[in-house]
């Protein structure tokens, strides 16, 4: 197997109620290549304030009557 010395980054966000948003402190920290130390990119750093967000939009998800609530888990996965 070789190594990928060009990666693409997809996302650089946090995941948070079905989106990919910015963090709260729009802080972000470098992401580096293994294979050449180079900086390939900056993400978002998630801190508490991102937590909770993501912690309400769960339970707000899973609220009684949401369809959500009904999914199987493994479809809920895919």
């Amino acid at each position: 197997m070789g190594v990928n010395r060009n990666p693409q980054i997809k996302y650089t966000q946090v995941f948070i109620d079905n989106e990919w948003v910015d963090s709260v402190s729009g802080k972000t920290f470098e992401t580096i290549n293994p294979a050449t130390g180079q900086v390939i990119a900056k993400v978002q750093e998630g801190d508490k304030q991102d937590i909770d967000r993501a912690v309400q939009a769960a339970r707000n998800a899973f609220k009684r009557g949401s369809v959500w609530r009904t999914i199987d888990a493994s479809e809920r996965g895919r």
